[in-house]
């Protein structure tokens, strides 16, 4: 399947779809419901070897021995076992051999992991040996531009998006609406940048006049969720997330090989949840709040609040999903948006062509980071946002 059927699969779908004007005339994809059990943390509130920041990757091993923990804060890799006991500590900030600038995300690759930062991707062997690294590529552009490199792919090419002055701005000055998926790939001793996939960014961002600012001040958009990808680094491809604004509670999912063939399609049917006055209120209130106070500090004036509202895409329905994550266990997970009870998490098996699909209900505290075939491993935050380490056994609900 190419690029061009997958769009053309969006399309149909939605004319199947359209003048479904209520709930009940939506076919929902059948779930199988599953909950948790607590069994592993690792954390220390005070003091100790797991003290960690708050901004935190990890893997699990597959066969569950270990937890590779990236600290981006400490520029820090620490490798435990699920009971808790350090196995190994490794990186620092740096520039030097297994050392890293900002790092950002660690995944598990065949025989080992790797360590992206914001200059390059270093690789170490599973017990945390150095095994290479891989500098990202020098002259490769896209619109003229150099480009900003995402991640990589095992046959060494590049995943990577347009530099930020092509997002923030097309070049009519205009918001842009589209964003590129780019590939890049070395031929003939040069890197070539191409075009993998196209993603939505229709509405995404909006702007409000105020008083006294010379320039219009950027709001974000609540209720507008752009398409969302994320990479398969070795199975060659990236899954994109499409929602539709016409149809409530719908996902479309494509998989996209290097090559820009679609590998896989799937339309998941959320329940639709409506958009309440009193949520819209409160959201505008937060926003007008915060700008009054970085201006004057005096109270939002009654026309902050209108020009709030009226600079904003307000639906009938909230989106059904803001961001995919793809999984270790070769699921995709996503939060729904919009519900009133926290910690619904839903998973989807990539390739998969029908069936139900997992609801899972978490703990509030919880972030799940990665999933194993029993546990889901993520961050538990208490009261006081101190981060543990958890992993929780997955249990099916008869």
């Amino acid at each position: 399947m190419n690029r061009t059927l997958a769009t053309g699969l969006g399309g149909l779908i939605a004319l199947l779809l359209a003048g479904c004007a209520n709930d009940s005339a939506l076919t929902l994809t059948p779930t199988e419901e599953w909950t948790t059990e607590a069994e592993y943390e690792i954390g220390d509130r005070m003091q100790g070897e797991a003290l960690f920041g708050t901004y935190i990757d990890l893997r699990p091993a597959e066969d569950g021995s270990r937890v590779y923990v990236l600290d981006s804060q400490a520029s820090e890799v620490t490798i435990w076992t699920p009971d808790g006991d350090l196995i190994r500590r490794l990186g620092r900030a740096g520039g030097g051999p297994g050392e890293f600038q900002s790092p950002s995300r660690l995944t598990l690759v065949q025989d080992g992991f790797h360590v992206k930062d914001n200059r390059r991707i270093t690789t170490f062997a599973l017990d945390g040996e150095l095994t290479g690294t891989s500098s990202y590529p020098r002259g490769a552009q896209f619109q003229g531009f150099p480009v900003q490199i995402w991640d990589v792919f095992k046959d060494g090419s590049f995943v990577a998006l347009p530099p930020p002055s092509v997002l923030a701005e097309s070049s009519t000055g205009d918001l842009t609406e589209v964003v590129s998926v780019l590939r890049v790939a070395e031929r003939g001793g040069s890197w070539e940048t191409e075009e993998l996939a196209i993603l939505d960014f229709e509405n995404w961002q909006a702007s409000v006049e105020v008083e006294g600012r010379s320039r219009p001040v950027p709001l974000g958009q609540p209720w507008v969720t752009p398409d969302h990808f994320v990479v398969d680094h070795l199975g060659g491809s990236v899954v994109v997330k499409r929602g539709r604004s016409d149809v409530p509670g719908l996902i479309e999912l494509f998989e996209i090989s290097t090559s820009g063939d679609t590998l896989w399609a799937r339309t998941l049917q959320l329940p639709p949840v409506r958009l309440t006055e009193e949520r819209i209120e409160a959201e505008v209130e937060e926003w007008a709040t915060v700008i009054a106070e970085q201006g004057s500090g005096g109270n939002a004036s009654p026309m902050l609040r209108s020009r709030i509202r009226d600079a904003w895409f307000i639906p009938e329905y909230w989106p059904a999903v803001r961001e995919i994550r793809l999984m270790s266990n070769g699921e995709i997970w996503f939060e729904p948006m919009g519900r009133d009870s926290p910690g619904v998490w839903y998973a989807v098996q990539k390739g998969s062509d029908g069936g139900p699909i997992r609801r899972i209900s978490l703990p509030e505290s919880f972030q799940p980071l990665d999933v194993t075939d029993t546990h889901v491993w993520g961050i538990r935050r208490d009261e006081l946002d101190v981060g543990y380490v958890t992993g929780l056994r997955l249990v099916p609900i008869q």
